[in-house]
């Protein structure tokens, strides 16, 4: 299998990250493929790494894509399984790399992807890690629409793995600038091929959001999810209710109120942020589809 590491500017957690990759137990053999795309890549964790990958592939920071690179990666594989780590993921643990593709080594899913942890206290980190990555996992379909909804189509590639001839045949999107993990989810749903999520993968990994930056964020995934028809397939699956579906996932993503008035309201506040990111982002790329005749 190859372990793909794309990484911009790294530092000492991302020479770990590698290091780290090199000690999981895995009785296969396991290749490491860095793709750099730093503007300076003579600086020595840029050279560290370098040293620690199997293939290294060096490309321009302007011709870096969320999606085409994770192609490229792809592209120069040659075994079986490959396997994205986000540069600053670290796998908590030894077995990470045999916990996140048993599935798709006993045939029992195509793609699969992990568990992450908060590194550091964040409330409202914790509050969304606990929503979409439950200590439980599974196999998904697009048959779990009905029961499950909007997180029928989570998927995240900071810890991620997917068959070689599966990704080949349906490629991460490279046509939305970001997301595109939800988009590469929403292919392989369509393809009938089936997802599984592996808490025992776990990464520590997260990126602390202001809130402007939250609305941002909400704002674009409203605007995705648009754009890739996954609003529709909640209507076809009978989720036609926007509005409870917003509000069920919005408060699963808020975090848990203190006591007293103002801590009890916080939570409310970012629930309520986020659900009105979402429609907001999801009603402008709707007026943008009708201007544009798409």
């Amino acid at each position: 299998m190859t372990v793909v590491l794309l990484v911009y500017q790294p530092g000492e957690r991302e020479v770990q990250t590698a290091k780290i990759v090199r000690k999981q137990r895995y009785d296969g053999a396991v290749l490491v493929q860095v793709i750099d795309s730093s503007p300076d890549k003579s600086l020595s964790a840029n050279l560290e790494l370098r040293r620690a990958a199997d293939t290294w592939v060096s490309i321009e920071p302007e011709s870096f894509g969320h999606g085409p690179t994770r192609n490229l990666g792809v592209q120069r594989c040659s075994t079986a399984l490959v396997v994205f780590l986000s540069q600053d993921a670290h796998p908590v643990d030894d077995d990470w790399l045999r916990a996140l593709v048993q599935p798709l080594v006993d045939g029992r899913a195509d793609a699969s992807y992990g568990k992450q942890r908060p590194p550091e206290s964040d409330p409202e980190r914790e509050a969304t890690y606990r929503f979409l990555y439950p200590e439980v996992g599974e196999i998904r379909t697009m048959e779990n629409v009905a029961r499950e909804g909007l997180r029928t189509f989570h998927f995240s590639d900071v810890s991620s793995a997917f068959v070689m001839d599966v990704i080949r045949e349906v490629r991460f999107p490279e046509e939305i600038h970001t997301f595109e993990d939800i988009g590469v989810a929403k292919r392989l749903l369509d393809g009938g091929y089936r997802i599984a999520y592996v808490p025992e993968a776990a990464v520590w990994h997260a990126h602390t959001l202001s809130r402007k930056a939250m609305f941002a964020r909400y704002r674009e995934i409203g605007m995705i999810y648009e754009r890739l028809g996954i609003f529709g397939e909640l209507r076809r699956a009978g989720r036609s209710a926007f509005l409870g579906e917003g509000v069920r996932v919005a408060k699963a993503v808020s975090p848990r109120g203190k006591s007293g008035v103002r801590g009890k309201a916080a939570p409310m506040l970012v629930g309520a942020l986020k659900a009105s990111a979402v429609t907001w982002g999801q009603w402008e790329e709707r007026l943008a589809k009708a201007r544009d005749g798409r």
